[in-house]
């Protein structure tokens, strides 16, 4: 059974979203994608309260990352879901479960981050593109968006850049950032999916999104940038 003192083990991750993402500027690490999530009170079916962040495993984010070249993220598909077993693995927990943990709905916001990280940022431009092949997301509950941040080691790893863009329904996407005047700091690029957790008998109904990662062709040379620096760290901060 998953408990709150085993936070690290749980998962969840917004639709199900496999999207084509392509990546540019200094190249974030291949297979080593990280998972964070950061966990909010429920306000009626809206983001409340913030009530802890944390690293978690990506499988346990219900992410799921196909990496077909190693050294690098292009190549990789990722899939994406609500978070389920949240819901499932703590029956009659109102921290959970709606309706005093009767549920039958999940009862926690929850920020579902899966990204790579380059440490330190050593370029002045980072941009994450690519294209969304597949998306029957249930909209009404679920957001799922590709961001690019970037976090200040030297003041408590504050989100100092957080440009993001919602997924859209098919084709492409792309986050551009200015990386100018945050030299030396961390760069996270990914996804994130914003919604409640749920109960895994509306697993069809709230749906899937789908990714291939690819470079622009001028940028293929950048792909050995940065790798050093992909620790996977989970530092993910809240917004």
């Amino acid at each position: 059974m998953t408990t709150r003192a085993s936070l690290s083990r749980l998962g969840w991750f917004g639709v199900l979203a496999v999207a084509t993402a392509l990546l540019t500027g200094s190249q974030a690490s291949a297979g080593n994608w990280t998972g964070y999530m950061n966990v909010f009170n429920n306000a009626s079916g809206s983001q409340g309260g913030f009530v802890f962040g944390q690293g978690w495993g990506v499988a346990d984010l219900k992410t799921t990352v196909t990496t077909s070249n190693p050294g690098t993220i292009i190549g990789d598909q990722l899939v994406l879901q609500p978070n389920f077993n949240t819901y499932t693995d703590n029956p009659g927990d109102p921290f959970w479960r709606d309706n005093a943990g009767a549920g039958p709905g999940g009862n926690k916001w929850m920020e579902a981050n899966t990204y790579v990280e380059t440490n330190p940022v050593a370029v002045t431009s980072y941009t994450l593109q690519g294209t969304v092949d597949a998306n029957d997301l249930d909209t009404s509950l679920y957001t799922a968006e590709a961001f690019i941040k970037v976090l200040d080691p030297n003041a408590g790893f504050a989100t100092v850049l957080n440009d993001r863009i919602t997924l859209p329904s098919a084709g492409p996407f792309v986050v551009t950032s200015d990386l100018s005047l945050y030299q030396g700091l961390i760069l996270q690029a990914g996804f994130t999916m914003n919604g409640l957790n749920a109960n895994i008998v509306n697993e069809a109904a709230y749906g899937s999104v789908s990714v291939s990662v690819v470079p622009e062709p001028a940028s293929v040379g950048l792909a050995a940038l940065g790798l050093a620096g992909l620790a996977g760290m989970a530092r993910l901060r809240r917004r």
